[in-house]
């Protein structure tokens, strides 16, 4: 019975949006500037993980004075990266006191970010 099969389609694709809404939310409930971002735009930063860089076109909705930051190669990181400096969208450039390696879960690292940025601009 065709209609029956759909029907079973359909709750397992609402099943499906309610899982992956649940931990989208987790996700940005621990990285709240996450909440600026499209569900497609998450997904997209979360879906490459492995690659740091991915967050870059991202960043200025998630900072509204970050346009973008500079990654540097770092033998001594886990991800083989470091940032170092951001720049603002007016072309301003601000080296950071130390060095944020992009690490482990994207909200975390994103989290350093966020207190370098203030350490640096104060």
């Amino acid at each position: 019975d065709l209609l029956g099969i759909f029907a079973g389609s359909y709750q397992t694709l609402e099943q499906v949006q309610k899982g992956l809404s649940d931990y989208l939310e987790t996700k940005r409930q621990s990285f709240a500037r996450f909440y600026f971002l499209s569900n497609e735009e998450l997904l997209e930063i979360l879906s490459q993980t492995k690659d740091p860089r991915a967050v870059q076109p991202h960043l200025r909705k998630c900072f509204e004075a970050i346009d973008k930051v500079t990654f540097e190669e770092d033998a001594t990181s886990e991800s083989g990266l470091k940032i170092t400096v951001m720049h603002s969208g007016e072309g301003e450039m601000v080296t950071w006191d130390s060095k944020v390696c992009p690490e482990g879960s994207v909200e975390h690292w994103l989290t350093d970010v966020e207190t370098m940025m203030r350490k640096s601009v104060n």
